[in-house]
């Protein structure tokens, strides 16, 4: 049997290296060539310690490479593919097409050493250090040739040299009125002393400046009046610098313009623009319509209008003019020029072309997505979702959007099939929703304008929201079954607004949102609430409800640093009954009472709910990527409420959470459910808490590109945390013992550990992913284990520890998503 074995593998070896023989690219070469197989950067060793962040400069410096050696294909060199497809002496047609797709999807064009190309790498290598301040640096390459399978490795020898820092910064300019403005805004400068003399710095400073110029008059200002720096003097490597801007050709100083007349042209199509107009003016501004009706209100479109008649040429007004004009959506083209006054020179005239837009539009659309479904009774779903809409634009002149949709959906347990279930059919979803859009912020009950007053609210955020909020009415209904356990209808009525303050920060907003929960449970799921009164009484027909104030996110998303390192910010508050709950109280206080309201024998949910999601972001090379996720959250009911309703509460695990643990499967706290241990249940896994702490870390690289189709990036992660309950029902330590968040360990009168510290009870697990990447969707497949239980095992002397010897590949996790978790 071991002979045959070595027989076996033998014959394996002799076929592989038949094979790679009949593959060797060598044979293609002429004499003068050889492919090039590897680059590699070497630093000075003299000047390499004293160099910060050597890696990532040696990273950028290595994406200047003119020339990069061929990939394989298993272990095939891709240039084999390239190079065979050449011959198609006797192929059939088919024979050719297939040669034509692996040269398409296989092959590479062969990587041929280029001398000219190594020397032109070493050159702007040279450069790109110059240009961050190494005035000094000196790159050279030694190609070092292995005729025995002709192939070249080029070596990069980098000396650096002293980086040169700012010491000061001088601005200057004949022009003295302008001179005296770059004085006074010098001090928000991009050169600042300490900093490297770089190309990057240098650019940002122009922008700067120029922006700031073109904001404040000076229409015609351009980057090309900013001279380069020049060196005064340098000593130590620290430099003073001269920054000059000159006046334009044949002139001593630079115009300051105001704004002159503004005419708006709507239902401009270009083809009639020689027509006869009938001229209105409207707050100073000319309208110029084409018949005698305004088809859409004209403060409609003053108020997207941030240009004003006498106030200084401002680059800024003029964006976001042409920004909010686009935003009405209905226009098709927004185009806005300017010219000088035949009359007067530092006045400049405005002419806003407004093309309209179809009014009315159908949409069809498909879409597959990976299930987040907050119910119960959720596993790892793929949902197929066909929802047709209608849009009718400028609904009652003044810009107004309607949108209507209809959502017919589907859910799929594709992966599902190892559990109790037989079907692959898990939940059928149908939605009707239809969404009022008003392209002007409306101040619901003049709550905005109180608290403005009030000081609460800051002149900046209340003059963006006056700018630049749009507002939405909403009314929804959404019925949803999940097969053989319950189904749901949920009717929704909400009204607030979305404010985008900055490319960076948004803040969405409903002051008034009414939902009304109406479920109806099957026996299978019946069976489950009546083992468990907490689900039970979490999962009723409820009223949530927000008149003042309903919810509120904050998103903020930072642009990367030079280090390629960013932030992702996620905070939301979700309010329910406290307007309800303060009448009810005063109304209890006035007629001795001590009931609680109820609207046709449905009562008002009562809760706080506030979510942190923080993200860090670290680009480390040009494909390879550093993540962690900082996620918490915590549910607090109040007032006439012992329970938040179940949607509104945390779980652990899942597709974008612990990976090592089925979603609902964790917790809370150190509880186990019975329910868990066997993993055809894993469908009907429900345990949610009121808090929530979850860490994630995940290492992003790259793979393959299989057949040159798509890209398929790796994943290494780890993921933390749990749920925990904070005691409001006082049945929650009897139903589920050691739910309770605590921060210390705590026993009971048998002297066995009843909760423990939260951090011991946070669950740990490690895993390994791969992301398919086919551009306009990423498949993702995640498998990952458990690595600490969340329970302490009394038999190894309560290690939490997973007993690696019990392990077995059931213990593992396989979950399937779209996109990036995170």
């Amino acid at each position: 049997m071991r002979y045959a074995s070595i027989q076996w593998l033998g014959k394996l070896v002799l076929l592989v290296t038949v094979f790679g023989w009949g593959c060797n690219t060598t044979q293609f070469l002429r004499d003068d060539e050889a492919f090039l197989s590897k680059n590699k950067i070497v630093f000075d060793k003299k000047q390499s310690g004293k160099l910060k962040n050597k890696t990532k400069l040696a990273d950028e410096l290595s994406r200047l490479y003119q020339q990069k050696p061929n990939s394989r294909w298993l272990w095939i060199p891709r240039q084999y593919f390239f190079y065979v497809s050449d011959d198609t002496l006797g192929k059939s047609s088919f024979g050719k097409s297939v040669s034509r797709f692996a040269r398409k999807k296989l092959g590479e064009e062969p990587a041929l050493f280029s001398d000219s190309l190594a020397r032109l790498t070493a050159q702007n290598m040279q450069y790109y250090l110059q240009n961050k301040g190494f005035f000094q640096a000196q790159v050279k390459f030694f190609p070092e040739f292995k005729a025995r399978n002709r192939k070249v490795e080029v070596t990069y020898h980098v000396a650096p040299g002293w980086q040169y820092l700012i010491d000061t910064v001088i601005f200057v300019s004949r022009d003295t009125q302008l001179e005296a403005l770059l004085r006074q805004i010098s001090p928000r400068t991009n050169l600042k002393p300490g900093q490297p003399v770089s190309r990057d710095l240098y650019d940002a400073e122009v922008n700067r400046i120029t922006r700031y110029l073109r904001n404040h008059g000076y229409a015609y200002f351009y980057p090309q009046y900013i001279k380069n720096l020049q060196a005064l003097d340098s000593s130590q490597a620290r430099v003073k610098l001269l920054l000059e801007v000159v006046p334009p050709p044949g002139r001593s100083s630079h115009r300051v313009y105001r704004i002159g007349d503004i005419y708006v042209y709507p239902g401009y199509s270009g083809f009639l623009e020689d027509r006869p107009r009938k001229d209105t003016l409207v707050d100073g501004v000319h309208f110029l319509l084409p018949d005698d009706e305004f088809r859409i209100k004209p403060h409609t479109l003053l108020n997207s209008i941030a240009l004003k008649p006498g106030a200084l040429f401002s680059q800024e007004a003029m964006d976001n003019t042409i920004r909010q004009l686009n935003s009405l959506q209905v226009f098709r083209i927004v185009n806005v020029k300017y010219e000088t006054d035949s009359l007067q020179a530092d006045v400049l005239n405005f002419r806003i072309y407004l093309t309209p837009n179809k009014k009315w539009e159908f949409g069809l659309d498909f879409d597959i997505s990976n299930t987040n479904r907050k119910g119960p009774v959720a596993g790892n779903l793929i949902g197929l979702t066909f929802t047709p809409s209608l849009q009718s634009r400028n609904m009652f002149r003044g810009a107004e959007l309607f949108v209507s949709s209809l959502d017919f959906g589907v859910e799929l347990a594709l992966f599902d099939q190892d559990t109790i279930s037989t079907s692959i059919l898990n939940t059928l979803d149908f939605k009707f929703q239809t969404d009022l859009y008003y392209p002007r912020f409306v101040d619901h009950l003049g709550l905005n304008r109180g608290l403005h007053r009030l000081g609460l609210l800051s002149d900046r955020y209340n003059h963006r929201l006056r700018e630049r909020a749009n507002s939405n009415f909403s009314l929804s209904y959404n019925l949803l079954s999940v097969l053989n356990y319950y189904r749901y209808n949920l009717v929704n009525l909400s009204f607030g607004y979305d404010l985008l303050l900055n490319p960076n920060n948004r803040f969405i907003v409903n002051h008034f949102g009414v939902d009304f929960l109406a479920p109806t449970t099957f026996q299978a799921f019946r069976d489950i609430l009546d083992d468990n009164p907490f689900l039970q009484n979490s999962f009723t027909r409820q009223l949530i409800t927000g008149f003042l104030f309903r919810d509120l996110t904050y998103i903020h998303a930072s642009p990367a640093n030079r280090r390629g390192a960013s932030w992702y910010l996620q905070a939301s508050a979700d309010l329910s009954g406290l307007e309800i709950w303060a009448l009810n109280r005063l109304f209890n206080a006035l007629t001795d009472r001590s009931e609680a309201w109820k609207l046709f024998d449905v009562r008002f949910s009562q809760y706080l709910r506030l979510e942190l999601d923080l993200r860090r972001y670290w680009t480390l090379t040009a494909r390879k990527s550093f993540v962690a996720r900082f996620n918490t959250g915590a549910a607090l009911p109040f007032g006439f409420t012992d329970n938040v309703p179940y949607v509104k509460q945390f779980f652990a695990g899942g597709p974008i959470g612990i990976r090592g643990w089925w979603a609902r499967e964790l917790g809370p706290g150190r509880y186990v459910d019975p329910i868990t241990q066997d993993r055809r249940n894993r469908n009907l896994f429900y345990q949610t808490g009121d808090f929530k702490l979850e860490f994630n870390f995940e290492y992003r690289f790259p793979l393959i590109r299989p057949f040159n189709l798509f890209d398929t990036h790796g994943a290494l992660f780890l993921d933390a945390g749990n749920v925990w309950s904070l005691g409001f029902s006082p049945d929650e330590e009897i139903n589920r013992p050691g739910s309770l968040l605590s921060w210390k360990r705590t026993y009971d009168e048998n002297g066995e550990i009843l909760n423990d510290n939260l951090f011991l009870e946070m669950g740990l697990s490690a895993g390994f992913g791969l992301r398919m990447d086919f551009t306009y969707v990423i498949i993702r497949l995640d498998v990952a284990t458990p690595v600490k239980n969340n329970f302490p095992d009394p038999a190894r002397n309560n290690s939490y520890w997973v007993d690696w010897e019990k392990w077995s590949p059931q213990r593992l996790r396989w979950n399937l998503g779209l996109g990036y978790p995170f």
